[in-house]
C-alpha cells in the first residue's frame, strides 16, 4: 500500500529541479491542464517509508531508481548498497534521483524522456479538427475524457 495519495485525478511528479529532465518534465506536467502535485527533492525530501513505498509501486529495487554513478565519492561501489544505504545517501544527494517519478493514482512510472509523461497521464491531441492553411483549429472535447495540452 502506497503511503502517497492514490486520486486517479491527482498527477504528482518527483522530480530534481537541478537536472534538465526533471525540468522538461515539469513544464510537459504543468502544461497538461490537471491538477498537478509536484514534489522537487531537491527542496523537500521525501521520508525512507515513502521511498520504499515508490520502489515497490515501481516493482524495482531501491537502487533502480538512481543514478549509479556517484562522481562526488569515485571509489564507492553502489553494487554493494542496500535499502537503509540508497536512503541515506539520497537523502544528502537529491541529484542521485535522474529520472522524475510520475503517479496517478495506483499507476507508478519511472520518466525516461519528457514526452512519455503525457503518454503515461492519457493526454492527446485527440478531437482536434483538421483545418484549412490559415484557419484556427478547434480545440474542444470530441469524446468524454478527452484531455488535452
Amino acid at each position: 500500500m502506497s503511503v502517497l495519495s492514490s486520486n486517479d485525478r491527482q498527477l504528482t511528479l518527483i522530480y530534481n529541479s537541478r537536472s534538465s529532465l526533471g525540468k522538461q518534465t515539469l513544464g510537459y506536467v504543468q502544461s497538461s491542464g490537471e491538477k498537478v502535485q509536484t514534489i522537487d527533492i531537491s527542496k523537500t525530501k521525501l521520508g525512507d517509508t515513502v521511498w520504499v513505498s515508490i520502489a515497490e509501486a515501481l516493482e524495482k529495487p531501491l537502487g533502480d531508481l538512481f543514478a549509479k554513478k556517484l562522481p562526488e565519492v569515485p571509489n564507492v561501489h553502489t553494487s554493494d548498497f542496500e535499502t537503509g544505504d540508497w536512503l541515506k545517501l539520497l537523502n544528502n544527494n537529491p541529484a542521485l534521483l535522474q529520472h522524475p517519478i510520475a503517479i496517478n493514482g495506483k499507476k507508478y512510472m519511472q520518466v525516461k524522456t519528457p514526452s512519455e509523461v503525457l503518454k503515461f497521464f492519457q493526454v492527446d491531441s485527440a478531437g482536434l479538427e483538421k483545418t484549412k492553411a490559415g484557419q484556427s483549429p478547434t480545440t474542444r472535447n470530441q469524446a468524454e475524457g478527452d484531455k488535452f495540452v
